[in-house]
């Protein structure tokens, strides 16, 4: 009788056993983005780049996927998709992919640390006050895990460092950094952004260096080592910092040492230098090139 027991126990434990397995069956990514339209202009460039055998292949891979809204903000919609080569599409797309699983809990770091993607460059992700980031982008919907990997949804579209080019090329097409440059060019640091090593530059716009008093005439008759002062506040050497890695605290010291360090608040949509009245704001963030990330900011920085 005892023998029966144990038999009927053991047969309704598999049968419980089997009955849990399929309650958490996971969809393939094909299976995530049918279902989920908020995804579905991501997928027709999946579609465009000719990259169908990931949506039921073999894994793991994690997707860091642009929602419609922000790759419409991007200029990325049906018909632009239509237009685009397929390799186009696909360089787009690897560029949001990688070859592991990736958790958001594999995210928390001080600062945003590398992955490679599937097209070969870095992506940065980290984390801040409980939310997650890659190259500064907010992942809006975390860890949807699939049969083959899993999702996670991001604000905003990232540009493949390969368009982007190094700081000089992000600085000189802005069309608003003119005074920062030549201030740069006058303290003789201009030459650095061209190079490999990574920086993080918060550049005042044309505007913000007027209003502080730093016109070009002003600029070309200062004294090369105050200039120079003013320039290295504005950027840390040997360090990628994307808006949540600002957060709200203390930076790293700036190049200009010493514990020269700047205040960041609003999570990371402000910055203070010691002797700034009002915090400056940071009107356009997380500019990611091939030797570093630019910000541009609305006031310049007072050590």
């Amino acid at each position: 009788m005892k023998n029966i027991f144990l038999i009927i126990l053991a047969v309704t434990t598999l049968i419980g056993c089997e009955k849990k397995d399929e309650l958490v069956k996971l969809p393939t990514l094909n299976e995530y983005i049918t279902s989920n339209s908020d995804v579905s202009i991501f997928n027709a460039v999946i579609e465009k780049g000719g990259l169908q055998s990931f949506k039921n292949g073999g894994g793991p891979i994690t997707w860091f996927m642009p929602s419609n809204e922000a790759l419409t903000n991007a200029g990325v919609t049906l018909d632009s998709i239509s237009r685009m080569t397929s390799g186009t599409a696909s360089f787009l797309v690897t560029y949001h992919m990688i070859n592991a699983k990736v958790l958001s809990t594999d995210m928390i770091a001080q600062n945003s640390i590398p992955r490679n993607t599937q097209q070969g460059t870095q992506v940065f992700l980290g984390g801040s006050n409980g939310l997650f980031y890659v190259n500064g982008s907010k992942i809006i919907t975390a860890d949807k895990e699939l049969s083959n990997g899993v999702v996670h949804v991001i604000n905003r579209v990232n540009i493949p460092i390969n368009l982007i080019g190094n700081i000089q090329a992000i600085l000189n097409r802005t069309g608003q950094h003119s005074l920062f440059i030549a201030a740069l060019t006058r303290a003789n640091r201009w030459s650095l952004f061209s190079g490999n090593a990574p920086f993080t530059v918060v550049a005042p716009t044309d505007v913000a260096m007027t209003n502080a008093g730093l016109t070009s005439a002003i600029i070309a008759s200062s004294p090369v080592n105050r200039v120079d002062s003013i320039v290295r506040f504005h950027y840390f050497n040997s360090i990628r910092l994307f808006g949540n890695d600002f957060g709200n605290k203390v930076t790293p010291s700036t190049a200009l040492g010493g514990g020269r360090t700047l205040q960041a608040s609003d999570n990371g949509t402000k910055l203070r230098g010691r002797n700034n009245a009002t915090p400056v704001n940071i009107i356009r963030n997380d500019i990611l090139g091939t030797n570093g990330v630019v910000h541009i900011i609305d006031g310049v920085l007072r050590y």
